[in-house]
């Protein structure tokens, strides 16, 4: 079975996130990725500033960013216009 490409997950970890923001652990099962692969895309997104983390009640968040919407929009513009 073949791998997803990179920015088909970077993608989807943003268009889940846009749904509203999850758990490290609920991402990774709605993504259909295990944990450790998860970390290794969401380290990226983090420090470019399309997504952030934070403490809720002592457990991490991710939610999307205004930076990650516009990125999102612009993906999903692109996926528009092709023939698919």
């Amino acid at each position: 079975m073949r791998r997803r490409e990179p920015i088909l997950i970077y993608m989807e970890l943003l268009a889940t996130l846009h749904e509203g923001e999850r758990g490290p652990t609920r991402l990774a099962q709605a993504c259909n990725l295990n944990y450790g692969r998860l970390a290794t895309f969401t380290k990226p997104l983090l420090e470019r500033g399309l997504i952030r983390s934070r403490l809720v009640e002592g457990q991490e968040v991710l939610s999307i960013t205004e930076e990650g919407y516009k990125v999102y929009g612009a993906w999903l513009e692109v996926w528009r216009r092709l023939p698919l």
